[in-house]
């Protein structure tokens, strides 16, 4: 696939970036400095488990649901600890209170390598660059200390939009947003439910980021608006530099 696009969105986590260490590693550490000493591997099991059953219960982050981002990552936080075999203690307070505060930035993230390199190429080519992420308010200082916001034209994410993908109306306003059709738009991501397949439902084209060297599903294979890289240098390749458009003066 090669397209001259006016817009490129992207997804963020496992895209752009992606956890130093584990949940559970992180979880655990946090804990140890509030004198709690759990097991890592717990913790990541207790934590998958949970947000699987939060997400369910409280949908995007609770946003319709009446109750704030940072109640609803407080609650998962204290049944993933309990869960892990720690003891109720008003030390799990201070343990989510930690946790929320440290993921309202980089410090736990990291960007994958040539990552800032290519979206400048992209840019370069007159391309508008957007996020379209299932991520809470946090994500703009996220994308601030990984030194990533400066390249967005507009950063997406569901709570701001108050649907998640795969939901096609994130894409809409992310289109609204740019001024761009389904058509001039590539959609970049890691996954294929939330971002493969509803970008390529709404008609815009889309590049699935397949680090882990995963089968293409053959009903993907077939179709002219998808393609399948290894990493995001791969991308580069797939966009070709905008046609300006030419005026006649005199």
């Amino acid at each position: 696939m090669a397209v001259r696009p006016k817009l490129l969105t992207l997804d963020c986590t496992n895209t752009l970036f992606k956890l130093k260490r584990t949940p559970g590693t992180i979880y655990a550490a946090v804990a140890d400095s509030h004198g709690i000493q759990v097991d890592s591997a717990k913790l990541d099991c207790a934590f998958l488990k949970n947000y699987r059953e939060q997400s369910q219960s409280y949908c995007n982050f609770g946003c319709r649901s009446g109750i704030s981002t940072k109640v609803w990552w407080t609650d998962l936080v204290k049944k993933t600890l309990l869960d892990a075999g720690v003891p109720k203690s008003k030390a799990l307070d201070a343990v989510a209170k930690q946790l929320f505060d440290e993921f309202s930035g980089g410090k736990h993230w990291e960007v994958y390598p040539q990552t800032k390199e290519a979206l400048e190429n992209i840019r370069d080519k007159g391309v508008k660059l957007g996020v379209i992420s299932n991520f809470d308010e946090r994500l703009q200082e996220v994308l601030v200390d990984l030194d990533l916001c400066r390249l967005f034209d507009f950063v997406l994410t569901s709570v701001d939009a108050q649907v998640a993908k795969p939901n096609c109306r994130i894409f809409e306003i992310a289109l609204q947003l740019a001024g761009a059709e389904p058509s001039e738009t590539v959609h970049l991501g890691d996954n294929l439910e939330l971002d493969v397949k509803p970008a390529l439902c709404l008609g815009m084209h889309a590049i699935w980021i397949n680090r882990n060297n995963v089968d293409v599903p053959p009903e993907l294979s077939e179709c002219g608006n998808f393609h399948a890289v290894s990493n995001i240098e791969e991308v580069v390749k797939c966009i070709k530099k905008r046609r300006e458009k030419q005026t006649l003066t005199g």
